[in-house]
């Protein structure tokens, strides 16, 4: 790939990985290497910055809801449109 926000891709990464780890990222589910990779690549992936905190505004809301849950509720099915 050309796309110039590929240029730094930590060691031991696929060019395209760090660019799918956005949401992991925000969810906080990445290991500990694996984040500080994602970090790394973040210091020159404008891309992914935004990704990340597009996706803070929903891990936001789904924390809200967690939390607006009682203690071992199931939560409501899903409505079909």
């Amino acid at each position: 790939m050309s796309d110039s926000r590929l240029r730094h891709v930590p060691e031991g990464m696929l060019a395209t990985e760090p660019h799918r780890d956005a949401g992991a990222y925000a969810l906080g589910v990445l290991g500990a290497a694996d984040a500080c990779r994602f970090e790394l690549h973040l210091t020159e992936c404008c891309a992914c910055v935004v990704q990340v905190r597009e996706f803070g505004v929903v891990v936001n809301h789904l924390a809200a809801y967690a939390h607006a849950l009682r203690p071992g509720a199931l939560p409501p099915p899903a409505r079909r449109r």
